[in-house]
């Protein structure tokens, strides 16, 4: 039953257990039957995530959040709460992975099909814990007067805990009155809820709302458009109008406020952070549409849209001050907006009000409202750090189409960028098209730093989808912009591009040379997440040229820069590579344990570049240990990663593994057909080394099945390839492998 005290309940014994669970106590409202839309499993696990801090951008992927907050709760003793579930399917992926954790879940359902949990069935009080609620609240000394009347009133109630609490409270703060006055009264209320059957039940709710003071039953009305889960007094401020109202003013939002709390209508979970019921909200919503009108509901989620709006656009001028940075439009602005201190104050107020902005902007996408088209751009730097890959690209669909009517291109081609940046992630195709938008209104318009941040945008696309031709073309003309401009953030992106598609190409020097001129201007800057990249590329290339010693270091290096930054990302990269260095040591069991962490990581955080990468590695350490099952599964799975997320150079390395493995395993005419598929890939991407590879692989497929023609020309091929590498190892195998006649000597 709706309001019966589950929530009261489960909040009770999670603080009377506390003291079990050192790990803490986590609360989230999943919003099963609030009226609003039922809280994601996935946003859910966000919101636990961070709040444990276990890690920095996190994944958008349902499976992948999950494996991570089953993996974090394996290790720490936690008791959560999950309250007003809808059914068993939003609950289980937020349950902890570990038997010493404990969930505390309430429902209006019941919930079949959670294994091993024990259902509690919460019904109506008991009569007299239900008069003694009624006391507790108003006041014994008046109640104890009319035993009678209090056993009436709590009947009259169905002993129902919030309707109870509702009347205490009223009754509470009326000193005059007596029991059966109010029982009159209510009896008098005939207004009711539509979903709810319970006539004294709604009578409390309209016989409290009629008790409130004007101004508090107007803001009671308000509160139940915020479209998120709570809300602070600057913004009930902000969408009551209090402080650009005439003779308005924040203190008579407080105290509103203070009477709401007063007549348990608005809850305070945390301090300054206040809640609606979800009954409350229902019956608050009733009269805000049969007493606001549609104009006033209007204006009134407008300011609220432009608190948050304009806060956070301030607040990550604080976080993020290099950032290229549009400001709102006048109209958008909400003068009374929060203001900060410092880059930590701004931080902390983004973090506390994630939710609540997500949902602000996700109410603007889909009213189609104008901050639709602004709200994007204000929160871009939060939405990478929180990981949300899919919302963020909702909120962009709906920015650029709001922004193509709108005859303001400045804008619409900064949206397009950071929507380049964006789709990179998930679709390099997407990515390169509005890169392209963007860096032709960029022109038009006449903006170097604009046509910069564009071209920069197409490269890594480029990148993502492994061409690397058009990356170092793109990447090219960016730096020259940047250059121009003195921007040294800009010039060491694109030198960081620039040596990771040389890298691909198989230039190995001149990748080098980036890498080290890109860790040297981040030194300079002071830029530690660059550092972290810069070091960890150099260390890739020595790697690949068989320095093991010194690529071991560099990426030392760069894990504790990256341990200092937090950057988790950055630091399941270094996981994947101080595998393959432990792996070249001969330490298979430690390059895979290593390989593994990579792997949760990267699927925890929806990274698909870096599953597929870290699965690679997986299928060759299990190669190189003779386990061609596990190799060929790994392969595999990393083939259709990449295949998914159109990387193709991921998707060359995937079929080069496969091949590989069919042709250990004595299947080398399937082994010709996937070293094919590999070819045709490498030279359509323009990566040599891969080329090379599946050129020499082609030779010794051909050679197995006896067709000495074809093996001859793919291995002659694959010779010279490596040499134009300098892989003269690579180049001599080859050349040891060629039947006679066909050997070469020369490079």
């Amino acid at each position: 039953m709706p309001g019966i005290g589950k929530t009261a309940l489960a909040v009770h014994a999670a603080h009377r257990l506390a003291d079990a669970y050192p790990a803490g106590q986590l609360y989230v409202d999943l919003h099963g039957f609030s009226g609003r839309r039922p809280f994601d499993p996935a946003e859910a696990l966000a919101l636990l995530l961070h709040a444990v801090g276990a890690g920095g951008k996190l994944p958008e992927t349902l499976d992948g959040r999950a494996a991570e907050w089953r993996e974090w709760t394996a290790r720490n003793r936690v008791l959560v709460v999950l309250d007003n579930a809808r059914d068993a399917a939003q609950v289980r992926p937020l349950l902890p992975g570990s038997a010493g954790c404990l969930a505390i879940v309430t429902s209006r359902n019941r919930l079949s099909g959670l294994d091993g949990a024990a259902s509690l069935l919460v019904d109506a009080l008991p009569a007299q814990e239900a008069a003694a609620l009624f006391s507790r609240i108003a006041g014994a000394a008046r109640t104890s007067r009319d035993p009678e009347a209090l056993g009436l009133l709590v009947d009259a109630c169905g002993r129902h805990p919030l309707a109870t609490t509702l009347l205490a409270g009223r009754f509470r703060h009326r000193e005059i009155w007596d029991l059966r006055h109010l029982l009159e009264r209510l009896a008098q209320s005939s207004d009711r809820l539509d979903e709810f059957d319970e006539e004294v039940f709604v009578s409390a709710f309209r016989f409290s709302y009629a008790e409130l003071a004007p101004g508090t039953r107007r803001l009671l009305r308000l509160l139940a458009l915020h479209p998120g889960p709570d809300i602070t007094a600057a913004a009930a401020a902000a969408l009551s109008g209090a402080w650009v109202g005439p003779g308005g003013g924040a203190e008579g939002v407080r105290r509103s406020i203070e009477e709401l709390l007063d007549c348990h209508l608005l809850a305070e979970p945390l301090l300054g952070r206040y809640q609606l019921h979800d009954l409350t909200r229902a019956f608050a919503l009733r009269m805000c549409t049969a007493e606001e009108p549609e104009s006033a509901r209007d204006e009134a989620l407008g300011r609220l849209l432009g608190h948050y709006l304009t806060s956070a656009h301030r607040a990550h001028r604080l976080t993020h001050p290099r950032r290229r940075a549009l400001e709102p439009e006048p109209e958008q602005l909400c003068l009374y907006a929060a203001e900060f201190e410092d880059s930590q104050e701004a931080a902390a107020w983004l973090e506390a009000e994630r939710a609540n902005l997500l949902a602000a902007a996700r109410t603007a996408a889909a009213e189609d409202l104008d901050q639709a088209a602004l709200f994007p751009h204000a929160l871009a730097p939060s939405l990478r750090i929180w990981g949300s890959w899919a919302v963020s690209n909702e909120l962009y669909g709906a920015a650029v189409e709001a922004l193509r009517s709108r005859g303001n291109p400045s804008l619409l081609a900064q949206t397009l960028v950071e929507a380049a940046d964006v789709l990179a992630q998930t679709g390099p195709g997407e990515a390169l098209s509005c890169a392209g938008e963007a860096l032709a209104l960029f022109q038009d318009l006449e903006d170097p730093a604009g046509c910069a941040d564009a071209s920069l945008q197409a490269s890594r696309a480029h990148l993502a989808a492994g061409h690397t031709g058009p990356t170092l073309r793109m990447a090219a003309r960016a730096l020259a912009l940047y250059r121009q401009l003195g921007d040294l953030h800009g010039e060491a992106d694109c030198l960081n591009i620039e040596g990771a598609a040389l890298y691909q190409e198989g230039r190995y020097d001149e990748a080098l040379g980036r890498a080290r001129l890109t860790l040297q201007i981040h030194e300079g800057t002071g830029d530690l997440l660059g550092q972290v990249r810069a070091l960890n590329n150099i260390g890739e290339i020595h790697h690949l040229r068989g320095h093991v010693e010194y690529a071991h270091d560099h990426f030392e290096r760069s894990r504790v820069l990256a341990q200092l930054h937090g950057g988790g990302q950055e630091l399941a990269i270094l996981d994947t590579n101080l595998g393959t260095v432990y792996q070249a040591m001969g330490d298979t069991p430690r390059a895979l344990a290593s390989f593994r962490r990579a792997l949760e990581s990267h699927r925890a955080r929806g990274d698909g570049l870096g599953e597929a990468n870290a699965l690679i590695s997986m299928g060759s350490a299990h190669t190189e240990s003779g386990d061609s099952g596990e190799a060929l599964l790994h392969f595999t799975l990393a083939e259709e990663v990449a295949r998914s997320i159109d990387s193709a150079y991921e998707r060359t390395r995937a079929l080069l593994g496969v091949a590989d493995v069919q042709h250990t395993s004595d299947r080398p005419d399937v082994a010709l057909e996937v070293y094919g598929q590999a070819l045709d890939l490498a030279e359509r991407t323009g990566s040599r080394p891969a080329a090379a590879r599946a050129l020499e692989g082609l030779a010794r497929a051909a050679l197995s099945l006896g067709r000495s023609g074809p093996a001859r020309e793919h291995g002659r091929r694959a010779e010279e390839m490596y040499r134009s590498l300098g892989s003269e190892a690579e180049a001599e195998s080859v050349r040891r492998m060629l039947p006679e006649g066909t050997k070469r000597t020369g490079a």
